[in-house]
């Protein structure tokens, strides 16, 4: 009976780390990194040291953010959502692309999967640098 008591307080403080939410609005960022890593993340260097280990599946791909030098602590969370695809022949007409209105079709799809997590789209808008923005709100 004591070892079973023993064993069992054993598994709640072994199982107190919280397995990944996927979630990039939540405020939780004591997380156990392997199991996201498991999941078979994908594994983007975004410079100065910093790696984001990121969802592979969906248009809605959420991110947890490690610095090179502590691989198991988060220091960011996020996501990227792909709103659209452009084609262009050139670097040239890249630059002309930048800011490609979003369409309602797309807007109505980012909200269905912004809503699971308690937000809506705002409003669409050019940044300083000529790239478009969006903005969300809760």
């Amino acid at each position: 009976m004591k070892k079973s008591i023993i064993f069992l307080i054993l598994i709640i403080f072994i199982g107190c780390k919280p397995s990944p939410t996927y979630n990039a609005f939540d405020k939780e960022f004591d997380i156990s990194l392997s199991e996201v890593v498991n999941d078979r993340c994908d594994t983007i260097t975004v410079g100065c040291g910093y790696f984001n280990f990121r969802q592979k599946k969906g248009r809605l791909k959420n991110y947890y953010q490690v610095y090179m030098d502590d691989w198991n602590k988060v220091v960011a969370k996020g996501f990227d959502y792909s709103l659209d695809t452009l084609i262009c022949k050139s670097e040239k007409e890249i630059k002309t692309k930048r800011y490609a209105k979003i369409s309602n079709k797309n807007i109505a799809e980012l909200n269905s999967e912004l809503k699971k997590f308690g937000f809506v789209f705002s409003k669409q808008k050019k940044s300083e640098f000529g790239y478009n923005r969006i903005e969300i709100i809760k």
